[in-house]
């Protein structure tokens, strides 16, 4: 019988859950900690041995600082006693696990311990309130009052809840009359603000030989700013209709709208063309359109993403900085300073 090893990374979110996971006849006390201590650690480690995971306590090793007492981020090595990693699969999904993130307030992310965990070779992010803190399209109906309406439909949508291919285009359907300078303007006038860590994350994974790509469900003018912005090498979004005298958004979108499902095929498409493995593609995003890509790739992270996506992702991760994924790939604090200097 063959075993698998797993990674662990363990990394305290900066804000509390706001609920216990389902299923719990009451809600645990939520443990208050500035560090992921031993008790953490121990808690942890109960999980895995309750899945008959065998965790190496001699591999715990820090990841935001050189001490294993003050690290907010930290790493462990698991050993899968089952073929293919069986018990782990359980591991990811379980009510457990779920239960330790709530009460310790922990994100666990697990990864084959591979060659490939180090080495990735594309990155592919979501846009709106992944690289950028807003949803664009939110921001275009504001132009026209109608913003608290399509926000509300944008949250849905992103939660799951909506189709996405036809909330968007209801959606742009609001737009109609948004002056077609409203690009430009949400550029210059500061509405649009990137998250913070993008620049840093880009910078430092384009150091280590990375192609970067932007797959937007908004829309193309921003795309290709954020790709500029960040040095990314692709940039793929949706296109909105420009009324006949270019004055206006006539609120149609043009084309193949850039849903779950395109995303995923843009992201094989883009490893196919750089010839990627696609074990050694990282795909990150918020909502529920995201989540196709997210498993297409070796690696899917949901970055500050709605509840039902951070059930569903492969990982996740919750951060005031995009740039602490780069524990999640083993990269030490004073690794990532070396690779930003």
């Amino acid at each position: 019988m063959s075993t698998s090893t797993y990674t662990a990374t363990l990394l305290l979110s900066p804000t509390p859950r706001k609920s216990p996971p389902a299923g719990g006849v009451e809600a645990p006390t939520v443990v208050d900690s500035t560090y992921i201590t031993e008790t953490i650690r121990d808690a942890f480690s109960a999980v895995c041995t309750k899945l008959y995971l065998n965790l190496l306590l001699d591999t715990w090793k820090p990841l935001s600082c050189t001490s294993l007492q003050t690290a907010t981020a930290v790493e462990v090595t698991i050993i899968d006693p089952t073929p293919s990693g069986i018990q782990i699969r359980s591991l990811k999904g379980c009510y457990d696990l779920a239960l330790f993130e709530y009460e310790y307030n922990v994100d666990v992310a697990l990864q084959r311990d591979t060659v490939f965990r180090k080495h990735k070779r594309l990155v592919v992010f979501d846009m709106d309130s992944t690289l950028i803190e807003q949803e664009v399209i939110d921001e275009l109906a504001a132009f026209v009052g109608v913003k608290d309406k399509v926000a509300a439909i944008t949250e849905s949508a992103m939660r799951g809840e909506l189709d996405f291919t036809a909330s968007l285009r209801s959606r742009a359907a609001l737009l109609n009359g948004v002056p077609s300078t409203v690009f430009t303007t949400l550029k210059s006038n500061g509405t649009i603000t990137f998250t913070p860590g993008a620049h840093s994350l880009c910078r430092a994974l384009k150091k280590l030989g990375c192609k970067l790509a932007v797959l937007s469900g908004g829309f193309q003018p921003l795309a290709e700013y954020v790709k500029s912005s960040l040095g990314l090498d692709y940039a793929y979004a949706n296109t909105l209709e420009v009324s006949a005298d270019g004055q206006s958004l006539t609120g149609v979108v043009l084309g193949d709208i850039v849903n779950a499902e395109r995303k995923a095929a843009l992201l094989k498409e883009i490893a196919e063309k750089e010839g990627v493995d696609l074990r050694q593609v990282v795909a990150v995003g918020d909502g529920a359109n995201d989540l196709v890509m997210m498993r297409e790739a070796g690696f899917g992270v949901a970055f500050n993403a709605k509840p039902k996506v951070q059930e569903e992702a492969p990982s996740h991760i919750n951060s005031r900085t995009l740039q602490d994924i780069l524990y999640l790939f083993g990269f030490t604090a004073a690794e990532v300073e070396d690779l930003l200097n």
